[in-house]
């Protein structure tokens, strides 16, 4: 079992380490030790967190190699060395990595969320919204230092990782980037919810992001642990996006699909709320994409990305399948939908990516065009959720189910004649 030692330097006391869970089962050896170095003239007590002891050389004049070689002798059970990093959590941190497991520490997170404006505070499956302070009722509640609103939810984050904060600029990076990466998860359902295309001064900032550009999070370890309460900040994504604006109001908590989102935010993990949740990660990166060819293609890959079309489903087998899910069966809305979604797959997407260019060269609004394909999303999302589909297979099923209908099959073959005349082709139909 694997120690440092680090000697007492000014007004600190000196302290040997392991980790904590090789400890188990070691307890009376650990007795036994603490009995042999207080009789060779040190004062030592055991952390409370278990992973260590504190002593001071009572003699006095001791070097750091004597230290070394006492402690050995009397912690025959540890193989101690001279710690080399300067400080207990970076020799912690060291010892840690060492391990065949990673370990993870329970934290309350607090992240600051700027242009999104409500004024009573309210959960979101394990997230919680907390309003301004000057709209706070309970302001002795208030467990983050903000006076904006933020975001307050529990984390489980790698306690190697905590140990190294403050070390580097990038080590704090790393933590600042796995509390941002799920508060996003929570501001997912905001802009799924409040957001549009059309009115991208609907959009929130990202979790997090400060005026200045800079990012910041609040940190406080739960449970048995010596780590403090830490506020975080530093300019951690050298590129982001910041609405000019106002950002969205939260004046409605009842929205579509919400109680599944919310099941998803919580740990839903079967095959369809996955891709669900890796389609809202698409949807926010199209909301601030700057570019409007980026925007409208992480909405096509969504889409596709949600839907699961078989690979040889092309053209307008794969267009059909498309239709039937986000009209959800109805003939009408299945005529138009096709039609649409045939026009801004071909047409735009194909000249987007094939023929290279840009949206000031086609006769289509990209506003409108990235509003269609999120509303179409956000039907396919309310399908799953709504039809309590689970799988792939569950929702090929369903669309097929429909494509094989007597009304869905004749507007389909009448929609491959017209195209095909459109384009002066003859192609035909994959089985489904």
């Amino acid at each position: 079992m694997k120690a440092t030692l680090l000697a007492p330097h000014d007004n600190f006391m000196g302290n040997i380490l392991w980790r904590e869970p090789e400890l188990a089962g070691k307890e009376n050896l650990l007795k036994h030790s603490m009995t042999k170095i207080r009789e060779i003239g040190y004062w030592a007590s055991c952390f409370p967190e278990r992973d260590g002891v504190t002593f001071k050389d009572e003699r006095g004049g001791r070097s750091a190699e004597q230290m070394l070689i006492d402690f050995q002798s009397s912690f025959l059970w540890l193989t101690i060395s001279l710690g080399a990093q300067g400080s207990s959590n970076f020799e912690l941190a060291a010892l840690e990595s060492e391990a065949e497991t990673t370990r993870t520490l329970a934290c309350k997170v607090i992240v600051p969320v700027l242009k999104l404006h409500f004024e009573s505070s309210f959960d979101l499956g394990p997230f919680r919204f907390v309003c301004a302070r000057e709209f706070d009722l309970e302001p002795h509640e208030r467990l983050g230092d903000w006076v904006g609103s933020y975001l307050e939810f529990d984390i489980e984050l790698p306690y190697t990782d905590l140990l190294r904060l403050n070390r580097h600029i990038k080590d704090n990076d790393v933590v600042i980037l796995q509390c941002l990466a799920m508060a996003e998860h929570a501001l997912d359902l905001i802009r799924f919810r409040f957001s549009s295309f059309k009115r991208l001064e609907f959009t929130p900032d990202p979790a997090g992001q400060l005026e200045n550009g800079f990012y910041a999070v609040e940190i406080i370890p739960c449970g048995r642990t010596h780590l403090k309460p830490v506020s975080l900040n530093g300019i951690s994504r050298p590129m982001s996006a910041s609405n000019n604006w106002l950002g969205p109001e939260i004046d409605d908590h009842q929205w579509e699909a919400r109680e599944y989102l919310e099941e998803i935010l919580g740990g839903r993990s079967d095959e369809l709320a996955l891709a669900v949740k890796g389609a809202l990660r698409l949807i926010r990166q199209a909301f601030y994409s700057l570019g409007d060819e980026s925007k409208f293609l992480a909405l096509v890959f969504a889409l596709d990305g949600l839907a699961h079309p078989k690979k040889n489903w092309v053209w307008m087998t794969h267009h059909a399948y498309i239709a039937a899910l986000i009209s959800r069966g109805d003939i009408d809305l299945f005529k138009a939908d096709l039609e649409r979604y045939e026009e801004l797959y071909t047409q735009v997407r194909n000249a987007l990516v094939h023929n290279g260019q840009d949206f000031y060269q086609l006769p289509y609004e990209p506003a409108t065009c990235c509003e269609d394909l999120f509303g179409y999303l956000k039907r396919l999302v309310m399908l799953v959720g709504d039809s309590g589909l689970t799988t792939v297979a569950d929702l090929r099923a369903q669309a097929v189910g429909w494509l094989n209908t007597p009304a869905f099959v004749s507007h389909l073959a009448a929609e491959v004649v017209r195209v095909n005349a459109r384009d002066g082709k003859t192609r035909t139909l994959q089985s489904w």
